[in-house]
């Protein structure tokens, strides 16, 4: 028996096994090894369900995003001022983007909207009403549920309530503005521009204080920064609302800048150098893209996405411990087993393996039944869409999911490593025992 005691490798997968089973009854798993596959396994299918979730909602917001903010927007450097599309026109200016889709001039602007004791603070936006499509969510049918008449901004338009023939322009404002107004179609609203006045109450400019106009439209986006803050008009009227306003605006067409969605919007980032050219023809303007306009939101929601996987990764590392309590204990009923193959020649790197195969095989076993029973809890959840949520503080009806197949592999390979790096310990107590001390047992 001096001859070294040889095996391969698929035979201390074989012994690994082997010491899971309870030998009693000479079938089934222990306790503690259920235990420790059930840990793995739920830890895995928690994080595969969490991250497929937040995934969905995170898909949300960015559809979101997309549709309701342009992809490119081009601004003058003082954005408060604005550019006169007579020096950089819209044709121009669009040809320098490549994959244009989409492409409207706009005038932004804040004002104070009025209706009998009614006052919010709003964003009036001025628009081209001949345009037939618009980048954000007001002007897309297939967001909206009541889709305005963009064209009625053109016309002057008599009040239901007058009671002479005073016609003022057309002004859409979002649902949750006009509830808060306390305003419907046909009613006569006034706008305050806090821009042009100072305090003594004296007129800086030659643009409006105060104006009529009457709601012709509203518009439901499923989005509060639209809904509740923003009134649109036609470009000419909200001009007249711009800063240092003056009559030569008008005959130079300024706007507050240029929206333009692209065919892919998640490569916007490459377009924003194409305004830079030799002779700096274009140093006044400069280009914004959707991710820097949301960039607030998008990093909390990476933050969110990474912080819940490392939260829940936490239930996998408990597991991992269970995996390391039960080698000890198989480390500690097993010592004559262990004894008897030191003595007959197994080396203590062959001891090491078959205990790292032992965590190995408890691990193997509890993320494969995790990720089939977590990707098919998502099936449930995207299929049958049985878990609603409370209209009042979403505006999904029910729980999104999205498959991300390169998460679940980095949760079942950082789930393999920490199972791995449970049964080390264990292992070295197995090899590191004397075989004289088993056998006296």
């Amino acid at each position: 028996m001096s001859q070294n005691f040889s095996m391969k490798n698929r035979h201390i997968f074989w012994m690994a096994w082997r010491y899971l089973i309870v030998r009693k009854k000479g079938s089934g798993l222990s306790f503690m090894t259920i235990v420790s596959i059930l840990g793995i396994a739920i830890g895995v299918m928690v994080l595969i369900v969490v991250m497929s979730v937040m995934g969905g909602f995170g898909d949300d917001w960015h559809r979101k995003m997309l549709s309701g903010t342009p992809h490119l927007e081009i601004t003058a450097k003082n954005s408060l001022l604005g550019f006169s599309l007579n020096k950089y026109s819209v044709e121009e200016l669009s040809s320098k983007i490549p994959d244009t889709q989409i492409v409207q001039p706009y005038i932004q602007s804040d004002v104070i909207l009025k209706h009998s004791k009614y006052i919010q603070p709003v964003v009036l936006f001025g628009i081209d009403p001949d345009q037939k499509e618009f980048p954000w969510s007001f002007g897309k049918e297939e967001i909206e549920q009541n889709h305005p008449d963009f064209s009625m901004l053109k016309a002057q338009h008599k009040p239901i309530l007058s009671h002479d023939d005073s016609r003022y322009p057309g002004i859409i404002l979002g649902e949750g503005l006009a509830r808060n107004l306390n305003v419907s179609e046909g009613d006569e609203i006034t706008v305050l521009n806090p821009q042009n006045v100072i305090s003594s109450g004296a007129m800086v400019t030659d643009g409006v204080v105060s104006k009529k106009y009457v709601v012709v439209g509203l518009f439901f986006t499923g989005s509060a920064d639209f809904d509740n803050k923003w009134a649109v008009t036609s470009l000419d009227n909200a001009r007249k609302f711009l800063l240092d306003y003056d009559s030569s605006l008008d005959s130079e067409k300024y706007v507050s800048g240029i929206a333009i969605n692209v065919k892919d919007p998640f490569r916007v980032d490459t377009l924003k150098n194409a305004l830079k050219t030799e002779d700096n023809r274009y140093d006044e303007l400069k280009t914004i893209t959707w991710q820097e306009t949301n960039s607030a939101l998008l990093f909390a929601l990476k933050l969110e996405k990474y912080t819940m996987g490392s939260i829940l990764m936490l239930i996998v590392l408990v597991a991992a411990f269970s995996i390391s309590c039960t080698l000890m204990m198989t480390v500690y009923h097993k010592r004559t087993q262990l004894s008897l193959l030191r003595a007959i020649g197994m080396s203590k790197e062959q001891v090491i393996k078959l205990f790292l195969s032992h965590g190995f095989v408890i691990a193997s076993v509890g993320i494969f039944l995790g990720l089939i029973c977590g990707i098919g809890l998502c099936f449930l959840i995207g299929g049958l869409k049985f878990i609603p949520l409370p209209q009042g503080l979403y505006y999904l009806k029910y729980l999104p999911v999205k498959f991300i197949p390169w998460s679940y592999v980095v949760i079942c390979i950082c789930s393999w490593f920490l199972s791995l790096i449970a049964a080390v310990y264990p292992a070295y107590i197995g090899a590191s025992r004397n075989p004289v001390d088993g056998l006296n047992v």
